[in-house]
Formats: structure tokens, C-alpha cells, sequence
């Protein structure tokens, strides 16, 4: 099946209804129907069921992140105390059919050999592409193992950002569109859906629009004091909410 004129790119919902139903809303409403998840579906928020639910109903391809992962028994290696207790949370209240379907997604995925789709960067799924060091080690290997592939999104990290053309750019707290050069090779972060860490509070996903070559980071306001009121009502650590308010 070929790649569609544009393509929504979402990732890192963690569990957050409120961020994800306005996502879907807002690509619904722009008639982009083609959507791909970059993984972490779930974790940090409290309505894992429903998230996975409408991730499983509306995207057409999904990767599993390393939420998934540990909610599933890896092991979590160096993780604070708050998120393994979402980790338990989340295993009592994830229904058998989610478990399931969450267990069967890649940890990455060249799609439409046109693509790769990865959780975290080219080389590893558990990797944070933060700083210069592992910027320009995943690029090489992006290059070097998918030779002739122009575009890598990734997720993980919760920072929008596009890489490529020699310049990393990462001011998107507002909408904003990037005309890309069809000659260079991209990797492109669309920031996080349900736990945005760039200071700014609003939720973050892309579109990719194949006929313009350009991408577009869209930033939506969403009720996150809903959310941040279900963390606490579910017993989890009050500072998963209160960060929702702070884009931290």
C-alpha cells in the first residue's frame, strides 16, 4: 500500500485521554485518516484502556515503546520509584486483549520501504536522542544501514525537534511547518501527545505531508487538569500531575 499525501505521526500518549481524543479531533477534522504511532501508548497517566483502545481503532500502524515493554515483564532498568508504581498500576488495569495486542508491535519498522519508524533512535529503541553525541551517531547509522531512506521518526525523548540539512531545530511551542529539502536525509521528533517536556504544557504531534515534502509540528491546548485530576484520583504519584501543567 502506498503512503497516502499526508500522514499524522503520533507518539508517547502515555495513558492521557484528554491529550489524545483533541489529537484525533484535530486529525479528523483535517480529513488526515492515515495516523502512525511511534510507541508508548501507555505509562505516566490514567486511562491506559482507553488510550490503547482508540490507538488500536485509529492508527493504522503502531510500534511498541519501552512503556509497553515493561508493562509487559522487561525488565526496567535505573527507573524511579513513581514510574514503576505506574508500571504495576497500569498491569492490574490493562485489560488481556490490550496485554495482548500491545505484545505483537515491533520496536521498529521501515514502512512502505519508504520510512523508518523507530521508539527511540536508528541504533537502539531505548536510546534518547539528546545531545549532540547521540544525534550524530544515529544519523550515521540511520545512513549507513537504510541507504537511500529520507525520513526516520522517532519519539521517546518527549522534545520536538527535525534534524537534518546540518541544523537541528527544536523551537516548536506553537504550530509550525518546516519545508524539507527532498535531497537530505531527516530525522524528526513530533514531540509527545500525552507528556510534552519542552516547557510548554500544550500537546504535540506532526504531519507529514508527502506531496509538499514538508512537516508540520502541531501544538493543540488540552484539558490537562482532567488528566492531572484522574492521576490523583488513581492514588499515582501527584507529581505526574502537577508536571502536565508545566510541559516538564
Amino acid at each position: 500500500m502506498a503512503l497516502p499525501e499526508k500522514i499524522g505521526i503520533i507518539t508517547d500518549l502515555h495513558s492521557n485521554f484528554e491529550a489524545l481524543k483533541v489529537v484525533l479531533d484535530w486529525l479528523h477534522k483535517e480529513e488526515i485518516d492515515h495516523i502512525v504511532c511511534l510507541g508508548d501508548i501507555i505509562g505516566y497517566n490514567a486511562n491506559p484502556n482507553e488510550v490503547t483502545y482508540l490507538t488500536y481503532k485509529r492508527t493504522a500502524f503502531s510500534l511498541k515503546g519501552n512503556h509497553e515493554r515493561y508493562v509487559l515483564g522487561f525488565e526496567a532498568k535505573g527507573v524511579k520509584e513513581e514510574k514503576l508504581e505506574v508500571i504495576r498500576w497500569t498491569q492490574e488495569q490493562l485489560s488481556k486483549q490490550y496485554t495482548e495486542w500491545l505484545s505483537k508491535l515491533p520496536d521498529f519498522q521501515l514502512y512502505e520501504n519508504m520510512i523508518l519508524l523507530v521508539h527511540g533512535s536508528p541504533r537502539d529503541p531505548d536510546e534518547y536522542l539528546l545531545n549532540n553525541d547521540a544525534i550524530s551517531k544515529g544519523f550515521k547509522h540511520l545512513k549507513d544501514s537504510y541507504p537511500g531512506i529520507p525520513l526516520c521518526f522517532f519519539g521517546h525523548s518527549h522534545f520536538p525537534m527535525v534534524i537534518g540539512n546540518n541544523k537541528v531545530e527544536s523551537n516548536f511551542q506553537e504550530t509550525k511547518t518546516i519545508a524539507l529539502n527532498r535531497d537530505k536525509t531527516y530525522m524528526i521528533n513530533p514531540g509527545s501527545v500525552g507528556q510534552p517536556r519542552d516547557r510548554c504544557p500544550k500537546t504535540a504531534f506532526g504531519v507529514m505531508d508527502f506531496k509538499k515534502w514538508e512537516w508540520t509540528c502541531v501544538r493543540l491546548d488540552y484539558d490537562h487538569e482532567a488528566t492531572a485530576e484522574k492521576i490523583k484520583a488513581a492514588g499515582l504519584d501527584p507529581s505526574l500531575a502537577s508536571r502536565l501543567s508545566r510541559g516538564r
